[in-house]
């Protein structure tokens, strides 16, 4: 995904893995830092982590379910510590950390500007956090890994605490933060900007507010860092809503970039040829098609009708973020050419395909059938502005600040203003609670929400028992899921792999 040409712009942050060279023969010149920078950064934009597969089967909540009939897989949570998908992330994620380490040993070494060292070796402390702080969200106690791995014969190492782990994400997320750039002085938001630091400190101390740490302490930190972003101490406001929400994903699908909305993004690039590596996004989940040349999805991810329904009638994210037509095909001398759309009828809610990710916007011709050029929007304003206003009422209570942060989103959607009908505190946190569900569907968020909230089991479980009830015959499968889930599912198994060579790694419950 990723180049060695990191500070001469985007375009150039997207080369297919690059080498990491080995560290003892490294480190010399700023052109091999920004290379070690570009092999951290590689991670994201793998399918396993956060360009594809894994994320889908982070939409697994309420919002959507896996439009096939399998029985078993993470998809409908009846899988093991054996999965490879599972296995995949950790392993991924471990690897960027090493990278992270390594880099952040070395760089001190290097001759270079004094600046644009700071700025690489913050990046690299935020991504190694960010990392630990995805494997913290999915297994819960994890190896605390923070100094380069000396052997490959180094791999008895216990499972630090939770909380220690998150101490350690907010300690290097901090420092981060006071050495990376701004979004305006990067411009895109392919790389780690101050912005998207802050914005993650907000996020990361929301989820330590909530379960399983359950530290209501932290709502003030996750307030402050929110702030920071939305009415910042000094310097220029750099970040609003986008106007339209439709153009948000449009952006993210024709390589174009709007850093006031889009704070941080993982970047995909072409059609996955030569040196460029694409992504999932479209592929798996978006818009169903058969159509090669017009840009091939398996439309693995349909909408529940608990998403579709909560929406309001003049709500103009609902048709964007659940696509409201199906295509039609020709097949000429055996292969499916695209001839029209057809739109569902209102009785057609479980047929209807995830809709923010859309092939049809891509800008790179020859398309490649199972890769795509679409961006992945890791933190959004609007995301932003939704944590505001729950620490905010978390903290203060019925406020100004708390309400007018939900009525900025409200508003950008044609949504109707429900803030003027709050009567306390209590009832405009479920507010904000249903607005991050309507605005933030499909973009890895909701699981980790209702995990946080303490409700994710009794969600699930309830959901599944509706669509048994509800659903048209033809989709009482999308119930498997919510019927599958029990506690242990708060938390991913630790891979076999790993318990099986680390003799010090223990299990989580249930698995």
């Amino acid at each position: 995904m990723l180049t060695v040409g990191l500070i001469s712009g985007c375009e150039d942050f997207l080369v297919k893995d690059p080498t990491f060279i080995a560290k003892e023969n490294y480190f010399k010149t700023a052109a091999d830092a920004n290379t070690a920078l570009a092999g951290v950064y590689d991670i994201l934009g793998r399918e396993q982590t956060f360009a594809g597969q894994n994320v889908s089967h982070y939409t697994l909540s309420d919002e959507g379910f896996y439009a096939r009939t399998a029985t078993t897989g993470v998809f409908v949570y009846n899988f093991d510590a054996a999965n490879n998908d599972i296995a995949n992330l950790w392993r991924l994620l471990y690897e960027g950390i090493e990278r992270a380490n390594i880099l952040i040993e070395r760089i001190d070494q290097v001759d270079m500007d004094a600046t644009e060292k700071a700025a690489i070796k913050g990046e690299a402390k935020f991504l190694r956090a960010f990392y630990y702080f995805s494997l913290v969200s999915d297994f819960g106690d994890v190896p605390l890994r923070i100094i380069p791995t000396p052997s490959v014969n180094n791999v008895d190492v216990p499972r630090a605490p939770q909380r220690e782990v998150y101490n350690f994400i907010v300690t290097e997320m901090e420092e981060a933060e006071s050495m990376v750039k701004t979004a305006t002085q990067i411009g895109f938001g392919g790389r780690v900007s101050k912005s998207a630091v802050r914005g993650l400190l907000a996020k990361v101390n929301l989820k330590m507010a909530g379960a399983p740490l359950n530290d209501p302490s932290r709502y003030a930190e996750a307030l402050k860092w929110a702030r920071k972003i939305v009415f910042p101490d000094s310097g220029p406001v750099e970040h609003s809503l986008n106007p339209n929400f439709k153009q948000i994903f449009t952006n993210l699908a024709s390589d174009r970039y709007d850093v006031r909305e889009c704070i941080w993004e993982v970047e995909c690039f072409g059609n996955n040829l030569g040196t460029f590596e694409g992504g999932r996004f479209g592929n798996t989940v978006g818009l169903a098609n058969n159509d090669d040349a017009m840009g091939f999805s398996f439309g693995f991810i349909n909408a529940n009708a608990k998403l579709y329904n909560s929406y309001g009638a003049t709500d103009t994210r609902r048709d964007w973020t659940i696509a409201s037509y199906r295509y039609n095909y020709n097949t000429i001398n055996g292969v499916p050419k695209m001839r029209d759309s057809t739109f569902w009828t209102g009785a057609e809610i479980y047929n209807r395909n995830t809709g923010k990710y859309r092939r049809s916007y891509e800008v790179v011709n020859p398309r490649n059938k199972n890769y795509t050029p679409i961006n992945f929007p890791m933190l959004r304003y609007s995301d932003v502005l939704l944590m505001l206003a729950e620490a905010e009422t978390e903290v203060n209570g019925l406020t100004a600040v708390g309400r007018t942060a939900l009525k900025q989103v409200r508003d950008r959607a044609n949504a109707s203003d429900v803030t003027t009908l709050v009567s306390g505190p209590e009832e405009l946190k479920l507010l904000i609670k249903n607005e991050r569900f309507l605005e933030l569907a499909f973009e890895g968020n909701r699981k980790f929400d209702l995990i946080r909230w303490g409700i994710f089991v009794s969600t699930m479980n309830q959901l599944g028992s509706d669509i048994q009830a509800n659903a048209p015959a033809a989709f009482k499968y999308a119930s498997n899921a919510g019927r599958n889930i029990t506690s242990r599912n708060n938390l991913f198994p630790i891979p076999l792999r790993e318990t099986s060579l680390n003799k010090a790694a223990t299990q989580n419950p249930g698995w």
